[in-house]
C-alpha cells in the first residue's frame, strides 16, 4: 500500500506555497506531495453525511473525499456520536476539514451562509436522475451534496429544507447502495474529468498556505513546536547581532 510519501506519477501542478521554516523536518517528497494534494484539493464541493450510524461507513467517506480532491466534509450527530475509524482512515482525517453539527438544520444555516446550493440524495418526484447532471449547477455555484444514514436515508427536515434533490439510477434488483459507494460513485462523476486531465483545484493560494502549515505541525507535532520556538529565538537573536545556531531536530 502506497503511504503518504509517495507521488503519483505526474508532472507538478504550480505550488503557491513558498518554502516553510519546518520544510528540513520532513523529506523533499512529503513536502511536494504536501504542496501537490493542496494544489489539486476543491472546495466548491462539499460532503455532507446525517446522522452516520456506523464508523467505518463514515469514516470510509472521509477517506474517499480526500482521494478525490476534496477538503472539507460536514456530519451531523443527531441520534448517532461521529467518530473516526483510524484503520479505515489510515491517517485521511487528519488532512480533512470535519465539521461536525449537532443537527441538519444548523448544517444547512451554516452552509448557506456561504454560499452553497444544498443538494440531497432521495427519491422525491422532480430528483435528477444522475450525478452527473449536476455539473452545470456546480459550475453556477458551489455545491453541498447529503446523503443519509444506512438504513433509513435523509430524514424528512433534510429533504424539505434542501435546493433539490438527486439520486443514482440503477438497473439491478436493489435500489440502494451501500453510503460509502453511494458518495464515491457521485464523486466520481462529478469529479472524474477532472482528475483524469490533472487539472489544477481552486483553493486560494492563502487557504493552502495556512493548511500546508497546519498539515506539516500536525506530522510533526511537538518537534515542530520546538522548531518554531527556536527559529524564533534565534531571530531575536541575530537581530542584535549574535551568532545564530543550527538546529537539530
Amino acid at each position: 500500500m502506497l503511504g503518504p510519501d509517495h507521488v503519483v506519477g505526474r508532472a507538478d501542478l504550480p505550488s503557491p506555497v513558498p518554502p516553510h521554516p519546518l520544510d528540513s523536518l520532513v523529506t523533499d517528497k512529503r513536502a511536494r506531495k504536501y504542496r501537490q494534494v493542496l494544489a489539486r484539493r476543491t472546495e466548491r464541493l462539499i460532503i455532507v453525511v446525517e446522522d452516520c450510524f456506523d464508523p467505518h461507513n463514515a469514516t470510509a467517506i472521509v477517506r474517499t473525499c480526500d482521494a478525490f480532491g476534496l477538503q472539507r466534509v460536514v456530519v451531523t450527530t443527531g441520534r448517532n456520536h461521529f467518530k473516526v475509524n483510524r484503520k479505515v482512515s489510515q491517517g485521511s482525517h487528519l488532512y480533512m476539514d470535519l465539521q461536525v453539527f449537532p443537527e441538519i438544520t444548523a448544517a444547512y444555516a451554516s452552509l448557506r451562509a456561504e454560499g452553497y446550493r444544498i443538494l440531497v440524495t432521495d427519491l422525491a418526484a422532480g430528483a435528477v436522475q444522475s450525478p452527473d447532471l449536476l455539473r452545470p449547477l456546480l459550475e453556477e455555484r458551489p455545491l453541498a451534496l447529503v446523503f443519509g444514514n444506512e438504513g433509513s436515508g435523509v430524514t424528512p427536515a433534510a429533504s424539505s429544507q434542501a435546493d433539490g434533490h438527486f439520486l443514482i439510477p440503477m438497473a439491478g434488483f436493489p435500489q440502494s447502495l451501500n453510503l460509502s459507494v453511494s458518495v464515491a460513485a457521485t464523486l466520481w462523476s462529478l469529479r472524474g474529468r477532472e482528475l483524469t486531465a490533472d487539472q489544477q483545484g481552486d483553493l486560494p493560494a492563502e487557504r493552502q498556505v495556512a493548511l500546508y502549515d497546519h498539515w506539516i505541525r500536525t506530522h510533526k507535532g511537538d518537534v515542530a513546536d520546538a522548531a518554531l520556538r527556536h527559529s524564533a529565538a534565534n531571530d531575536e537573536v541575530g537581530k542584535n547581532g549574535a551568532e545564530l545556531d543550527t538546529f537539530c531536530g
